[in-house]
């Protein structure tokens, strides 16, 4: 698949800081095997899930804990991480494919939970939204702000049939969550360095959830008729085609935007969907995994939360140093992706 963008300008918003990471998962660890007995009889098993996934277990929300629960609880970490106190947020941005409502904004009761008084609203742009929450945020800093909280949280597990052998085994909740707050006056090389965003409308029905919104309202049909559930509407090879090139794409893009070369490239932070999708990436790239670190083998697919959370868990495990060089990319329905380059501030 051919990725076509027009070259860029400078990074407008160059230099925004990360000055915290949280990341939280709900509940306790769901195996293979549990995940199998909910499936239809032999059309899978344990060892095939792990071998063709990656995933080991996953988490999935309790009954009656939203989206805005899991986001609370990452940005709090967050919060903490950074040294800044809700009431100091001047915005916060909740990034989701699973607001609790279709209205209002669940970002208003993350503000609630957190104990905040700033401005708050959801982005969903699927699996890209934390990254275009990223985007969106670092402006807001180079305009003004003085700390946005940029959340990533999805409660996947909810939209996803018993029936379906391919999603269901992937699809899982959780949250990550990062602080921003603006880079010292004049560029120093550090913080944010540049974003390319990427979306495609006219493939937004390849993997979609077909009901729920205005163009199919909720009704007694479209829940007998399973149209609130994900759907994949083209072979899962396609999907992994498409988002290797999307991603592999982004990732030369910001690298031609900061004349970075991919052996400077301290680490790769990848949407965590499928891990054969970060090797296919990873062989794409002619870059070795040991610079990608990996979750989904503990996490499963959490959506929009995938990026902060493996960079909360790269953070606090110590695979980030002071000075790296950080590259996000993601890919996802829309279709919707792109990549991030990042210098951590020495």
């Amino acid at each position: 698949m051919e990725v076509v963008r027009e070259a860029a300008g400078m990074y407008a918003a160059a230099g925004a800081r990360i000055a915290g990471t949280g990341g939280h998962l709900p509940g306790r660890p769901v195996g293979n095997d549990e995940v199998v007995r909910l499936l239809p009889d032999g059309v899978t098993d344990a060892g095939w899930i792990a071998e063709h996934t990656g995933i080991e277990h996953r988490h999935w929300a309790a009954p009656g804990e939203a989206t805005s629960d899991l986001a609370a609880a990452a940005g709090r970490l967050a919060l903490e991480a950074a040294r800044v106190a809700p009431a100091e947020l001047d915005h916060i941005l909740l990034c989701s494919t699973t607001a609790d409502w279709t209205s209002p904004a669940a970002a208003s009761r993350v503000q609630h939970l957190l104990g905040a008084s700033c401005p708050a609203e959801d982005k969903q742009v699927a699996c890209a939204s934390w990254l275009f929450g990223l985007d969106h945020g670092a402006r807001l800093c180079a305009t003004g702000a003085r700390a946005v909280l940029v959340v990533g949280a999805d409660v996947k597990s909810r939209f996803v049939s018993d029936d379906d052998h391919r999603l269901r085994p992937v699809m899982a909740d959780g949250a990550g969550a990062v602080v921003l707050v603006p880079g010292p006056a004049g560029d120093d090389g550090a913080g944010l360095r540049t974003v390319h965003l990427y979306s495609d409308g006219s493939r937004a029905r390849n993997i979609f959830t077909p009901a729920g919104g205005s163009a199919v309202p909720a009704s007694a049909e479209s829940v007998r008729d399973g149209l609130h559930y994900v759907r994949m509407a083209v072979p899962g090879g396609t999907i992994k085609a498409d988002a290797i090139a999307i991603m592999s794409d982004g990732v030369r893009r910001v690298l031609a935007d900061t004349g970075w070369s991919l052996d400077d490239v301290d680490v790769f932070i990848g949407h965590q969907a499928n891990l054969a999708i970060l090797r296919g990436l990873a062989e794409e790239l002619d870059v070795g995994m040991e610079r990608f670190p990996v979750t989904i083998d503990r996490t499963g697919n959490t959506v929009a939360a995938t990026l902060p959370f493996t960079l909360d868990h790269a953070v606090r495990s110590g695979r980030v140093h002071p000075g790296d060089r950080v590259v996000f990319t993601t890919a996802g329905a829309g279709y919707a992706g792109g990549a991030a380059a990042y210098r951590v501030p020495s």
